[in-house]
């Protein structure tokens, strides 16, 4: 069986996604499944999966699309859940080391995290590490680093053991060649930081790094971390890059319930130059 390439499509949950084929290929028989799956429409994906199945029992896709479809049904249950952990330990014992058994791997991890009506947190975190170890380069190793450092640092432990984690999360950044798990991860990373330490020389060129990349997207996430690096940059004594910083979020965000705050912090400081993180 040729296993489609599979990418991350960022809906309800984390989804793979057929890959783009070229001129005069024909779509995945089970396109359809994984669009209706991306679309939150999960009844429709389930028929899909269903009759795949049933064609075809021994379809690693499929099963893998069926158990992904049991964890966004609407009106899931733990037996959902139970059946779709079952599906996905099995497709991972079939073969832990194609797309679709490091993808099995993952998703059990998410259930123990978040879907399971009785979440495990020591036990998601093992299967992070342990995806993140076996393949540190696959997407789905990549997907799991920003979820692994959540549940890492907003856990209740004695300081010394708290430093360790953020040092397990520093090491692991320089790892990620995906964008959007790096930058996820130094944000999970710099948020709780400011959070949970009030440490603004730690946060700063973490927040500085990911605005530096374009790698900020998303419209409420980039309010966030402009004002974020700007108030860690004039807590550091940074005055100029902070003025850029809340220049820059005027610019973007000109009525934000937040403008006026800003326009009176930005007055206080040095005329406005290219920070360290925001482009020209």
């Amino acid at each position: 069986m040729t296993v489609p390439r599979l990418l991350p499509v960022i809906v309800a949950c984390t989804l793979p996604w057929t890959a783009s084929r070229g001129a005069g290929e024909s779509p995945s028989p089970l396109h359809a499944g994984w669009q209706d799956l991306a679309l939150v429409n999960a009844s429709d994906a389930q028929r899909v999966f269903a009759a795949a199945q049933e064609s075809n029992p021994a379809s690693r896709e499929a099963r893998f699309g069926a158990a992904l479809t049991l964890l966004q049904l609407r009106s899931r249950t733990p037996g959902h859940v139970a059946d779709a952990a079952e599906l996905l330990e099995n497709l991972r014992q079939e073969n832990p080391n194609d797309d679709i058994g490091i993808g099995a791997a993952y998703y059990l991890a998410r259930i123990q995290q978040l879907h399971s009506f009785t979440p495990d947190r020591a036990a998601a975190v093992a299967s992070y590490r342990a995806l993140i170890a076996a393949h540190p380069g696959h997407p789905y190793a990549q997907l799991a680093a920003p979820k692994l450092a959540l549940l890492l640092l907003y856990d209740d432990v004695p300081s010394a053991e708290w430093e360790k984690r953020v040092a397990e999360i520093e090491a692991l950044i320089p790892q990620l060649t995906a964008p959007e798990a790096a930058r996820d991860t130094r944000l999970t990373l710099g948020t709780a930081l400011i959070r949970l330490r009030h440490d603004h020389a730690r946060a700063y060129p973490l927040f500085a790094a990911c605005l530096n990349a374009d790698s900020v997207t998303r419209m409420p996430r980039l309010n966030t971390v402009l004002v974020q690096a700007a108030e860690s940059a004039e807590r550091l004594g940074k005055r100029p890059e902070a003025a850029g910083y809340y220049a820059e979020f005027l610019r973007v965000f000109p009525n934000d319930s937040k403008s006026d705050e800003i326009r009176h912090r930005l007055a206080t400081l040095p005329v406005p130059k290219p920070a360290e993180g925001v482009r020209p």
